[in-house]
């Protein structure tokens, strides 16, 4: 799978609430991040959990307004504490930016987000990281609340 196809079908897949389609640009061993959790989600399965229940209602007209990509050849940072730093084990690895605007469960209004996705072309060029990032505050706390419900107890993945 090429980026710009796996990109266009992560992007077509959150405006259609399609979690199996946005699933199916995801490496087994996907590492999910989230502003209102300390530690990320690791794995394909909590990764599947989360987004079904997001696209099931907590966010909903979602639409991708623009794609940023790596352009070829760039590399990312030398060191691990500058933006666009590439981790351990991913050398060949390529960044994208999803924008999108969306609805948010019980917040009124629109809310925007972004989607910084990297991807690994040893891979066919899956998604391996995920990074999601949404604004105001009030739409991400009206998130977290209505995934809490959703979702309740502990986290995906932990086993209790």
């Amino acid at each position: 799978m090429k980026e710009s196809h796996m990109l266009a079908q992560l992007a077509s897949g959150l405006e259609a609430a399609d979690a199996a389609t946005v699933l199916a640009t995801m490496t087994d061993d996907v590492t999910l991040r989230v502003a209102v959790h300390d530690q990320p989600f690791e794995g394909r399965e909590v990764t599947g959990q989360i987004l079904t229940a997001v696209l099931d209602g907590a966010l909903h007209d979602v639409e991708v307004t623009e794609t940023i990509r790596q352009a070829a050849g760039q590399a990312g940072a030398e060191t691990a504490g500058q933006a666009g730093a590439q981790p351990a084990g991913q050398p060949g690895a390529q960044t994208a930016i999803l924008m999108f605007t969306v609805q948010v469960a019980d917040h009124p209004g629109t809310a925007d987000g972004l989607l910084v996705v990297r991807c690994d072309p040893d891979r066919d060029n899956r998604i391996f990281d995920i990074t999601v990032f949404l604004r105001p505050l009030a739409a991400l706390q009206a998130l977290a609340d209505d995934m809490g419900r959703r979702l309740g107890g502990p986290r995906p993945g932990d086993g209790a």
